[in-house]
Parts: structure tokens; C-alpha cells; sequence
């Protein structure tokens, strides 16, 4: 949707502009409440790139009770920035374990373990690929 931006302030200081990553106050003429949420990104046409799947690396820190190991089809919360999404996993493409041996086509991982996997989200999130901010 677009929306047309009638000022922004930082602490109360009207700004004329802001920086990504800095923290503002935005109005936006035509948008009710129920129309923005935390996480939410404004951008110039054409739109930034967002994502509803995603292939990530992430490290096992810990598991619900109730899960044992991490699968296919385990559900968890998706923290990007501020956004946070209902996520699945889809699909565990290789583990590795606190040695370093890498097992390709695994099925399933183990607290402690990183692991490659396809993510999918209930909405889009704005991302942005770690090829083009690796630093990030």
C-alpha cells in the first residue's frame, strides 16, 4: 500500500529526513492504526525485497520439551530487525556438529548443532541477502 509520509521526528525533533536503522516517529497520512505494525519498513518504488521462505544457517541453542530434535515441520518464532513471524521449518538441507563433521541430507538436528534449512513464514519480512551484507 502506499501511504504519504506528512512528517518525522526523533525525540521530538521534527527531522527532514532519516537514516535506515534510526529510531523516528513517522506520521503517515492515510493509514489507520491497523495498517502498520512493528517491523513494518517504509520504502521508496520500486519496494525493498521481502521474503515468506528463506534459506538461513542457524545454530540449535535449545528446544522446547516437548521436542527432542529439530525436524521438519518444527514451528518457531522468526526474529528479523523488529518484525517477528510465525515460522516452519520446511526443509534441513546439512548439519554440522560441534567437531565440524558435516552430514548433507540430514533428516533431523541436535541442540548444539548448526544446521543449513529452507524456513517458511506465515507473512513477507523484509530482508535483505547476506551475499549483498555479510556484515549484517
Amino acid at each position: 500500500q502506499k501511504f504519504k509520509v506528512d512528517g518525522v521526528w526523533s525525540e521530538e525533533t521534527p527531522l527532514s529526513s532519516a537514516r535506515p536503522g534510526e529510531n523516528v516517529l513517522v506520521k503517515l497520512s492515510g493509514a489507520g492504526m491497523d495498517e502498520v505494525q512493528k517491523g513494518f519498513v517504509i520504502c521508496t518504488d520500486p519496494a525493498c525485497r521481502s521474503v515468506d521462505k528463506l534459506i538461513c544457517q542457524i545454530m540449535v541453542m535449545d528446544l522446547p520439551d516437548q521436542a527432542k530434535i529439530l525436524t521438519a515441520g518444527f514451528k518457531a518464532n522468526f526474529h528479523a530487525h523488529t518484525a517477528e513471524e510465525e515460522a516452519t521449518v520446511t526443509k534441513i538441507f546439512e548439519t554440522t556438529d560441534r567437531k565440524g563433521k558435516v552430514t548433507k541430507g540430514a533428516r533431523f538436528a541436535n541442540v548444539g548443532q548448526t544446521v543449513v534449512c529452507m524456513i517458511e513464514l506465515e507473512r513477507t519480512v523484509p530482508l535483505e541477502a547476506f551475499d549483498d551484507f555479510p556484515f549484517l
